[in-house]
């Protein structure tokens, strides 16, 4: 039944375009469009800074703007896991620049020897000519000692939406002509339309109606949310994106999954927040989930490293970056945590 009444509706918006589109076929007095010229792509601008052992890359996505436009800065540090990284301060502005958003990374372990600390601005502006963002400086502590390491300040060209040769206080000319209706749409097409319209609208109501009373009818039952989470995790298990190096989809999947058990388990929003918010959270609720924060910390920065740094982790690793999610589950299960599911036994996380 319900698969009728879709291709009912279906048919009859299909109806209603063929009659609207035939009529309205000729209707305006229009040229045709030039074609649209290839648009280079955007080369972002690039520094690169060295201390030792230390590398710091300043990225900026564009070296252009508009007004209405941002600009996306990345701070990229590695070094060595002894030395100790400090990020430099975060305001409201960076120079001319009002920064919009701001998102901190690491350290994360590319390899033993070293670590990786990420910072991402999002800038915007509101006034337009060739600005320069200042130099962002971080201090590397070894022992006692402490050096800086800056980069070099940055200009951007930020255009204008007016064009810098016009007078603005010049009279404006006559606006040309505008095209015009060739001729009206017959009354009878509104009556046809209008009659199409009201069946689509009859035929949605009823499919949605039944399906209200489909989802009425579905039992419920009450699950503990860590056995939701070990079968969501068996389930991984089984389509074997490890052995396929499916890399990128297995830790997107694992994450998900750990996250959304979290939420359910601890009551707090895992999923909206970034590692480092997450972190904080966890701490501050203390109780169980703060005994196993360093699992989870260590879990969740092997995850963004995946995701956002590139890391190509090796099959053993990504094995036990899932016994690390199955260790969380098992080590924080409560029998008197539930979550209501449907009977089916349909995976929820």
């Amino acid at each position: 039944m319900r698969r009728s009444v879709r291709l009912v509706v279906f048919r009859l918006q299909l109806c209603v375009l063929l009659l609207l589109s035939g009529i309205g076929y000729g209707t305006f007095l229009e040229t045709a469009p030039a074609p649209a010229s290839p648009v280079a792509p955007i080369q972002p601008v690039e520094q690169q800074k060295s201390l030792g052992a230390v590398r710091l890359t300043l990225t900026a996505d564009r070296p252009s703007m508009g007004l209405t436009d941002t600009l996306k800065l990345t701070l990229t540090i590695t070094a060595p896991p002894e030395l100790r990284i400090t990020l430099p301060d975060v305001t409201k502005t960076l120079g001319p620049f009002d920064i919009v958003q701001h998102r901190t990374t690491g350290p994360l372990s590319l390899t033993p020897q070293a670590q990786q600390w990420q910072r991402e601005y999002t800038l915007a502006v509101t006034e337009s000519g060739s600005l320069t963002a200042p130099s962002l400086t971080v201090q590397v502590q070894e022992g006692d000692t402490t050096q800086l390491l800056s980069t070099d300040p940055l200009s951007i060209t930020v255009t204008s939406l007016v064009p810098a040769d016009a007078d603005l206080s010049a009279v404006k000319d006559i606006a040309p002509p505008v095209p015009l209706l060739r001729r009206g749409i017959p009354p009878w097409v509104w009556i046809v339309a209008s009659g199409l319209g009201g069946a689509g609208l009859l035929a949605g109501a009823w499919w949605w109606y039944r399906r209200q009373q489909r989802a009425a009818a579905v039992p419920l039952v009450q699950r503990p949310a860590h056995l939701l989470a070990l079968a969501a995790l068996e389930h991984l298990q089984r389509q074997d994106l490890i052995g396929q190096e499916h890399i990128e989809e297995f830790y997107v999947r694992v994450s998900i999954i750990l996250r959304r058990y979290v939420e359910l388990r601890f009551g707090l929003r895992a999923p909206e927040q970034t590692t480092e918010e997450f972190l904080v959270s966890a701490l501050a609720t203390g109780g169980l989930i703060a005994a196993h924060r360093d699992l989870l910390e260590a879990f969740l920065q092997h995850c963004d490293l995946v995701k956002f740094a590139r890391h190509r982790p090796t099959a053993s690793a990504m094995e036990e970056t899932f016994e690390s999610a199955k260790t969380f589950v098992e080590h924080t299960a409560d029998m008197h945590v539930l979550v209501t599911v449907p009977q089916s036994g349909e995976l929820v996380l």
